[in-house]
């Protein structure tokens, strides 16, 4: 398997196409459609810190689907932190070597673990 975040996990511009149709959204995270990519799917998450305090998250991402299509991709933010009202995109594009990149994936938050900062 491999992952990948896009843009060395500098984040992706907001008004990108690819953050058109959201897919499922836990706590401050939200998931939108993927997209086959060089053999692998890059999908789409924005973070968007509804706190009150800067936030550091950890998030991890599952993709299944036919043929046996299984790959975890997991991102962070832990060098600034998010501050409140913020939001944070990116991309992850994962792959599952010896299996085709579904048409249609099930995505699935795994985990999200957000620690706010303590001054």
């Amino acid at each position: 398997m491999t992952i990948s975040p896009s843009q060395a996990g500098t984040g992706i511009a907001k008004d990108s196409k690819h953050f058109e149709t959201p897919v499922i959204r836990r706590g401050d995270v939200t998931v939108y459609a993927a997209r086959r990519d060089k053999g692998g799917l890059t999908v789409p998450v924005e973070v968007v810190n509804s706190g009150r305090k800067r936030a550091f998250y950890r998030i991890r991402i599952r993709i299944t689907g036919p043929g046996g299509f299984d790959a975890t991709a997991s991102t962070s933010m832990d060098a600034v932190g998010l501050y409140p009202g913020t939001a944070w995109p990116t991309e992850l594009t994962m792959s599952d070597p010896g299996h085709t990149p579904p048409a249609r994936p099930r995505i699935t938050i795994e985990s999200v673990e957000r620690t706010e900062y303590r001054a």
